[in-house]
């Protein structure tokens, strides 16, 4: 017996995992999940999984693979069910959390549940209906003609229900006060989803085991014996070589398909210069984006300076600048600074070139934000940039310019242009 556990103790057969890194659900004959929180669910600990638990939003990191991950879940338990598997699943209340990330500069959120690996939730509310929050104590009905009655016995509690009437197309296993469902199963090709009441003692393991099996019946097949494998049915040999051809193509298109994915994902980084910000996201792009206009950028790993950049009009220091609100005239000290010590190290003069992505996590047409007296750099540090011959460029700019280098549309005569501007100018310099 193969038995898949996911924060559920006590089985003999079970091998415990969670949703990111267990096996495909089809590996076992029968899966058993307590869904009581996220973090148990998807192996992660609290603080790696949520950015602020309180408002229960999710890290951006891992927010944004659990959609993926509970489809292919999804996918699974269909796989298993048609082939005569069985999901148990203890009823516990609904958990949501969200993650928030943005698109072309509009802010996006997208909804986790505890039980998305299940059901898609418009299903589960359609077929089942609410799951409800109320403990109790109290079982009056158990279907004694179900293999998992002896479980049922047992009267575990339970803090979640699903109203009787709600839940026409499922078999109810026990109920409580003639209202509360607390436990129910539905028959799904070949196998069979069981929601059991919620709480579970790991000493009855053992029994919850005997049930599963009960429920699936005598399915032991003997494994084929070593002299039976060499031996090929009419018709095998051609199909083994057909196998074998449709596997090579696959390959291949899979090698391909990795390509095409590479690319695009590389094409897709050249939008951080429209909503990111920091040394590891935003500084590269930028100077890739800088690299790509014609200039010779050079990584300074050892310095302040977030690169050393040159054309035919000069040579500058870099800094790049990320910020939620107004970009302030303090972001211009470290470029001040380098400055000087490249003044005093090479004793000779360096321009010195902010890139800025104010108010990064806003639509692009509301920077600054309408209705405001707020400003993209502050009024300080644009009058210090032109004393000091200091230019400042946009990163939403910079995008513009890029997808117009990508698409072909900006001959070298305008890059040469776009360069000269660039280190000729003082103070805010539009590149677009």
């Amino acid at each position: 017996m193969k038995i898949l556990t996911i924060n559920v103790i006590g089985i003999p057969s079970g091998s415990s995992s969670d949703l990111i890194n267990a096996n495909m659900f089809q590996d076992y004959e029968a899966v058993v999940i307590d869904p009581e929180g996220l973090d148990r669910l998807y192996g992660h600990a609290r603080y790696d999984l949520y950015e602020d638990y309180d408002k229960r939003q999710l890290s951006l990191e891992v927010g944004s693979i659990l959609p993926a991950v509970n489809k292919s879940r999804r996918e699974q338990v269909n796989g298993l069910l048609q082939r005569g598997g069985i999901v148990v699943c203890f009823m516990e209340s609904m958990v949501r959390a969200y993650y928030e990330y943005s698109i072309e500069g509009e802010e996006h959120y997208t909804w986790v549940t505890n039980y998305d690996w299940l059901f898609q939730i418009e299903y589960l509310e359609r077929d089942l209906g609410k799951i409800k929050f109320g403990q109790g104590q109290t079982i009056d009905y158990v279907d004694t003609g179900h293999p998992f009655s002896e479980y049922l016995n047992t009267k575990p509690p339970w803090s979640a229900y699903v109203d009787k009437d709600a839940c026409e197309g499922w078999k109810i296993l026990a109920d409580a006060y003639g209202t509360h469902a607390v436990s129910l199963a539905k028959r799904v090709g070949l196998g069979h989803i069981i929601l059991l009441p919620t709480h579970y003692d790991y000493h009855n393991g053992e029994l919850l085991e005997r049930c599963i099996i009960k429920l699936l019946g005598d399915r032991e097949t003997r494994p084929q014996p070593g002299w039976a494998k060499a031996i090929l049915v009419p018709g095998q040999e051609e199909l083994i070589s057909k196998i074998t051809q449709v596997n090579e193509q696959i390959d291949a298109l899979e090698k391909g398909r990795k390509v095409h994915i590479d690319a695009k994902d590389k094409l897709e980084r050249w939008k951080w210069l429209l909503w990111e910000k920091g040394k590891h996201q935003l500084e590269p792009v930028v100077r890739e984006a800088l690299a790509l206009l014609g200039c010779r950028v050079e990584l300074q790993p050892d310095k302040d300076s977030d690169g050393l950049v040159a054309c035919d009009y000069g040579v500058a220091l870099l800094e790049v600048v990320g910020s939620e609100r107004t970009i302030k005239i303090e972001k211009l000290d470290q470029l001040t600074r380098n400055m000087g010590n490249f003044l005093a190290a090479k004793r000779r003069n360096v321009k010195g070139i902010l890139v800025g992505n104010p108010f990064c996590k806003n639509f692009l047409d509301n920077r600054p934000p309408k209705d405001s007296q707020k400003q993209l750099f502050a009024k300080e540090l644009i009058e210090s940039a032109e004393q000091l011959s200091i230019s400042i460029l946009l990163s939403t700019d910079l995008y513009e310019v890029v997808c117009r280098i990508l698409s072909n549309k900006l001959p070298e005569t305008e890059k040469q242009s776009l360069q000269e501007r660039i280190f000729k100018g003082k103070g805010l310099v539009r590149l677009i």
